[in-house]
């Protein structure tokens, strides 16, 4: 009875591990159900650590422990189950040279180093069957350090990319009201156009490689230059002040506005999955004080946002918090400005 658990047991973990590695390698949307759970357990735990130790360096490492972590849950998994299936027959592994039955801690043994594909020989499988059976762990082992390495590889370009869109983007002002100032002639803002031109496809490049690879989302940066959803969010704050307060003729063209923003909606849908619920239906608040002082001239419109918009930014609230950030970040500087000369601070 036992063995034949020991059966049922290690071919269902062996295909979960199995379903979870080419899921979330090679899917084009999402992570496994085992990665999923496993890297936003893990970031909670950095999330806690942060708001116990009231500093962000606890997230320093997030992202590689979590995809390191990864990487060891297919290895576990697939150990596990290999070695419930050595153990579902007695003959399943024998000594090389005595042709003894190994017992359970040879057992794990050899599937370890069968799955490393080191081949030591003082253990080999117990029948025909067995020994094919080995051959085929190996290769699975092989498959496994092969797909952890070309999986890592594009997270990280795709990290440093995200990095350089971020400074782009910061570059434009360091809150939404001065991305806006920042283009204002005393007439229009068609000169934000130059901007936003380049935006819309880095943009959205960025939202479907975190569809492709979930774990890009665990890479915290705490420079807030580099910090690509901190920027993005003041970005679609000022679109969101030109689309419902500044005159479409002020305003730049939509041909150069609107791929943005739509950019910005397939980035935050890349985020839906790991965002939790938004709780507070009265933030953020939406503020045009420095347009207003510097005499731009606004259609203001009705207190109340539209319920579009206001769920809009109360989720870009949602997004800030779980990945460390606070909504007043929005609007603080994003550049060091004590290497610079002091009329661009």
């Amino acid at each position: 009875m036992s063995e034949t658990l020991y059966l049922v047991l290690g071919i269902l973990i062996i295909g979960l591990g199995i379903y979870d590695l080419l899921y979330t390698t090679f899917a084009p949307r999402g992570a496994g159900p085992v990665s999923n759970s496993l890297s936003s357990f893990l970031w909670r735990l950095f999330l806690g650590a942060s708001n116990l130790l009231k500093t962000r360096k606890a997230f320093r490492g997030a992202g590689i422990v979590i995809i390191m972590s990864t990487i060891l849950s297919w290895l576990l998994l697939l150990w596990a189950g290999y070695t419930l299936l050595y153990l579902s027959d007695a003959k399943a592994v024998v000594d090389s040279t005595t042709e003894v039955p190994a017992d359970s801690w040879d057992r794990i043994y050899f599937t370890g180093y069968t799955l490393s594909t080191l081949g030591n020989g003082d253990f080999k499988g117990g029948t025909q069957t067995w020994r094919i059976l080995t051959a085929f762990i190996s290769f699975t082992g092989l498959v496994l350090i092969t797909t952890a390495i070309t999986y890592m590889v594009p997270i990280l370009s795709a990290t440093t990319e995200r990095r350089s869109l971020s400074i782009d983007i910061a570059a434009i002002g360091d809150s939404p009201q001065q991305m806006l100032l920042n283009s204002w002639n005393g007439e229009d803002f068609k000169s934000l156009e130059q901007h936003l031109s380049g935006l819309a496809q880095p943009v959205a490049k960025q939202g479907q490689l975190h569809l492709a690879y979930p774990l890009l989302h665990y890479f915290y940066h705490a420079d807030r230059s580099v910090a690509l959803l901190l920027n993005l969010v003041a970005l679609d704050e000022a679109l969101t002040i030109l689309l419902l307060y500044v005159p479409k003729e002020k305003r730049p063209s939509d041909q150069s506005l609107v791929p943005v923003r739509h950019a910005i909606t397939t980035f935050l849908e890349s985020l839906t999955a790991i965002t939790p619920t938004p709780e507070d239906p009265d933030k953020p608040h939406l503020d045009l004080k420095q347009l207003k002082e510097a005499g731009v001239p606004l259609q203001l419109q009705e207190e109340k946002l539209p319920e579009e918009v206001a769920k809009r930014r109360k989720l870009l609230l949602a997004m800030l918090q779980y990945l460390g950030w606070e909504w007043e970040e929005v609007s603080k500087p994003k550049f060091n400005t004590d290497l610079d000369l002091r009329s661009l601070r």
